[in-house]
């Protein structure tokens, strides 16, 4: 929760200004430097704010370095700065490390700073980047460079940058905004770089779960779009009406009422391809196999031909249909879109598709006792429900029973049929 800051004097140095701007570049810069020397621990490290410097940095309890940032834009000669020198060189005399560096950072560039009248220089370092001071309009992108430095360095995606960017100023404002509320006597002033790091990786993980919201709303959208277009265009087919003027209570429409219902629409349109094993890393390979064609096709028909409402159940992640024509344990169809269609050789890629079915662990346990369905096609011929099962019985020693997992390959034709030859899907 974020510290109100009333009217004190902490907006001069949050986050979001120069002197705030500057100390987080110098310590995520020291952090990447850290990342590379394993004999550095982060853990050692913190930065003191606006004690004895404007910002210090301390390692093991000892200075390492002292700061003075100064954001004058109308004030380019050395002199114009010895009084915070002074302040510098004082402290690090009187600090418990007598030869920490000490920093004087600006925004403008000081023109006579390696003239021999700047005896400061000697003790005194200006804080520079590629040779070149930091102005007020500049920070903010050398920021960037090391945040993405990072990111690169743990594997993560630049895309991240922006939201990285944005807590550690929210945390800096915060913390400096409860350093104000304490008691002078009891503030503590340290930060330590552990906890810029995990505010960094915090953040990585708000942009990865804000990424997978906005992803899986997408896919929402998609499938919702695509499985109402899909029922609307059976009720124009089969009823010669639209979904929005149809009054029939009839088994496709509890189908698509159970398909609303569907929390896991990843794994559901894993269920819909039983035998596509790779490619789901893109999560928007999900919905590009859900075509309106096919839902219409594979699963309105096949539950309108059923004729049985009362038999469509679902979960949150598929739908089924109780049957009597399943010869599986659970008498269950999971309807799918495996297409045996594909491939010159039949025996070949029949082998294929079934090994995929097996190897697909996402979803193996879901099909596990049912009866998937599968269009059947044709290799120069129609493919019958015999050389189905006879193909699946062979595809792996590691059988349970007659199926392997009593998995059950159903032709989707064929079980259509039976529901019109025997008016619907009934006992």
């Amino acid at each position: 929760m974020v510290v109100g800051r009333g009217n004190d004097a902490i907006p001069t140095w949050s986050g979001f200004n120069y002197q705030g701007k500057m100390m987080l570049l110098y310590v995520l810069e020291l952090i990447n430097q850290i990342a590379k020397d394993k004999n550095k621990d982060i853990d050692a490290y913190s930065v003191e704010l606006e004690k004895t410097e404007d910002f210090c940095i301390i390692c093991d309890s000892e200075y390492k370095s002292f700061h003075q940032v100064k954001a004058y834009l109308s004030k380019d000669k050395w002199n114009s700065y010895s009084k915070a020198m002074d302040k510098l060189l004082k402290h690090r005399a009187e600090s418990n490390n007598p030869t920490a560096k000490c920093y004087l950072t600006v925004a403008k560039e000081i023109k006579d700073w390696d003239d021999a009248s700047n005896t400061y220089n000697v003790s005194v370092e200006l804080y520079k980047r590629a040779s070149k001071v930091v102005g007020v309009c500049d920070v903010r992108n050398e920021i960037d460079t090391e945040i993405l430095a990072y990111l690169k360095s743990k594997g993560y995606s630049d895309k991240a940058e922006e939201i990285v960017y944005g807590e550690l100023c929210l945390f800096l404002d915060d913390s400096i905004a409860r350093m104000h509320k304490q008691d002078s006597k009891k503030r503590k002033y340290i930060i330590k770089f552990s906890d810029i790091v995990g505010i960094m990786e915090s953040a990585i993980d708000k942009e990865d779960v804000r990424k997978e919201y906005f992803l899986k709303e997408k896919i929402y959208e998609y499938v919702m779009q695509n499985i109402e277009k899909a029922l609307n265009n059976l009720c124009q087919d089969e009823c010669d009406t639209s979904l929005e003027n149809c009054n029939r209570i009839c088994a496709a429409k509890c189908g698509y009422e159970k398909m609303t219902e569907i929390v896991d629409y990843g794994q559901f349109c894993k269920l819909l391809n039983p035998g596509k094993v790779d490619e789901w890393d893109n999560e928007l390979n999900l919905v590009e196999t859900l075509s309106v064609d096919k839902i219409q096709s594979e699963i309105y028909e096949l539950l309108y031909r059923s004729d049985t409402p009362e038999k469509v159940t679902g979960d949150n992640c598929g739908i089924y249909l109780q049957s009597k024509y399943s010869q599986a344990p659970s008498k269950q169809v999971i309807p799918t879109f495996l297409d045996l269609t594909r491939g010159a050789r039949k025996e070949r890629a029949l082998q294929s598709i079934f090994q995929n079915i097996i190897n697909n662990t996402d979803i193996i346990d879901i099909l596990a006792g049912n009866s998937i369905t599968v269009i059947p096609g044709s290799y120069s011929g129609t493919l019958s429900q015999a050389q189905i099962t006879s193909g699946w019985k062979n595809s792996s020693p590691n059988k349970v029973g007659e199926y392997y997992r009593d998995i059950e390959l159903i032709s989707a034709q064929e079980l259509k049929g039976k529901f019109e030859q025997n008016g619907g899907n009934h006992d």
